[in-house]
């Protein structure tokens, strides 16, 4: 009983630990609401109050301007929002906690593998600290919402492995389904690892038929989402767009794919950089390793060790696959590799393969029963040192991550946006429109106005050709390097909108 109730303190611990570095400065780290997180709100909130998406159309999938997006984070958003209020926080709010759900879920799976109380607090410290899972932890996005679900199902199949129980089938099979509707890469790594525990637990269990029911189960849940991603215009293109194997010969595809596969366990990559790449992965990982240095090396320890601690010889083989399927995310498509939102659903089988690398060496330790002392030094020096190496990655990532990172990607996270529709807000009562001239600056205006101009009265307009725009009573909201702007026919100087790092962001003027 004490070492329970020890073990319910210890998980605690990690689960505040990863609380505060998820829910500390959400509402300004990142920067600000970016126009993915904003996008997906203002659909759902669309279809709630008129029953149709900002297109005037009604599917599984969310309206956006390059694609559709799985709905499950934005409709947690919408309902975040109505608790905690339109803000930063309150779209946020969810990832944070689906980060927690993670962190326990984790635990729960690596204890379920291995039985070894050490090895799973230990991966959960390590999801609970680990860069990419705080930072997808802390944005409005698609793939915050993924982890739940993908390892809450594969924790029900472990349990159904070890005992057969059809209900645990059942929901698994609904967890993983649901996956598909989490975020573009999702009903893959469902299936990539969610079909071999089933394919493990009918032949451990001779049960063609409760297998073959679960797959039903998930098809039947996943297929809305798998018709939106292959036969949807808009989704499938988009899909046909990045895959890295559409319209390029097989020879030079499959190049591209051995070249991004690998990209993914650089070291750069896992533990010192991040391999940001302009334009296409610099809000997700830009200067901070997906993991810590520590980490990695304890990771391919690990490797060797599976077979050692999971319980069982076909569960140990189904986490090396785990380890290989990883990087198929971002392999598989072809629009900047190392892809961190693509990949993240691989990416906790590091922290098993982590904590399992760290007991093989408190094992080996262990086993110097001829020389006590030197035994009893050794285990102090290595928990120690895991101790230290934690505490100082922490602190060096927080410093970092809650600084430098808002200033580092301030443009990629639009920093001055929010403030500029403020101005626009507090100057609508005098105006009848305003214009937005854009350049580099904002990716999707009208995303950005449908959500910070609601229930104002001023009439946003995106066209600078539209003759509205030189009458009275119009503002201007233009990008600082835009030359198309009527500067000396009546329009004033009212505001300079400044970015985060104090560079103007945004030049608005007025004719009244």
């Amino acid at each position: 009983m004490l070492v329970e109730e020890a073990a319910v303190r210890v998980l605690a611990l990690i689960l505040m630990l990863g609380a505060v570095l998820r829910f500390s400065l959400l509402s300004s780290v990142p920067t600000e609401l970016d126009f993915d997180e904003i996008d997906l709100y203002n659909s759902v909130h669309s279809i709630v109050t008129t029953g149709h998406d900002v297109d005037g159309s009604l599917k599984p999938f969310l309206y956006a301007k390059a694609t559709r997006n799985p709905p499950i984070y934005g409709i947690a958003a919408y309902a975040s929002s109505l608790v905690f209020g339109k803000t930063p926080f309150g779209l946020r709010f969810p990832a944070a906690l689906f980060g927690l759900i993670s962190i326990l879920l984790i635990y729960a799976i690596a204890r379920e593998l291995t039985m070894r109380e050490g090895i799973a607090q230990l991966a959960a410290l390590t999801m609970a600290i680990a860069p990419i899972f705080v930072h997808f932890s802390r944005t409005a996005w698609e793939p915050s919402s993924e982890l739940p679900f993908l390892l809450g199902g594969i924790y029900l199949l472990l349990l159904a492995v070890r005992q057969p129980k059809p209900p645990r089938l059942t929901w698994a099979a609904l967890l993983l389904g649901l996956t598909a509707y989490t975020y573009m890469a999702g009903w893959f790594y469902a299936l990539a690892l969610g079909a071999p525990l089933v394919l493990i637990y009918a032949l451990r269990h001779h049960a063609r038929w409760p297998a073959l029911r679960t797959a039903a189960v998930w098809l039947i849940v996943a297929l809305p989402a798998l018709w939106m991603f292959f036969f949807d215009d808009q989704a499938a293109n988009r899909l046909a767009q990045i895959s890295t194997f559409h319209d390029t010969p097989l020879l030079v595809a499959l190049r591209t794919f051995a070249a991004n596969y690998f990209v993914h366990f650089r070291w750069s990559y896992l533990a010192t950089t991040g391999d940001p790449q302009p334009g296409i992965t610099w809000r997700y990982l830009n200067g901070f390793g997906a993991f810590y240095w520590w980490i990695v090396p304890l990771a391919a320890l690990g490797v060797f060790a599976v077979l050692r601690y999971v319980r069982d010889r076909a569960l140990a083989w189904w986490v090396l696959l785990w380890l290989l399927v990883y990087p198929l995310g971002g392999a598989l498509t072809n629009e900047g590799a190392p892809n961190a939102p693509r990949t993240l659903a691989g990416a906790p089988v590091f922290c098993l393969l982590a904590a399992m690398g760290f007991a093989l060496l408190l094992d080996w330790v262990r086993s110097l029963r001829k020389r006590p002392r030197l035994r009893r030094e050794l285990r102090i020096a290595l928990n120690t040192a895991l101790f230290l190496a934690a505490t100082i990655s922490v602190a060096q990532f927080a410093n970092f991550y809650f600084g430098d990172y808002v200033h580092t990607n301030s443009n990629a996270w639009d920093s001055g946006t929010s403030a500029m529709f403020a101005k626009i807000v507090a100057l609508s009562p005098g105006y009848e429109r305003v214009c937005f001239a854009v350049n580099t600056a904002w990716y999707n205006p009208e995303s950005y106005a449908r959500y910070y101009l609601e229930g104002v009265k001023i009439e946003p307009i995106y066209d600078l050709t539209d003759p509205q725009c030189r009458q009275r009573g119009t503002l201007f909201a233009y990008d600082p390097h835009e030359k198309r702007i009527p500067r000396h026919d009546g329009f004033v100087p009212l505001a300079t909108i400044d970015d985060v790092d104090g560079n103007t962001f945004a030049l608005i003027i007025g004719k009244t």
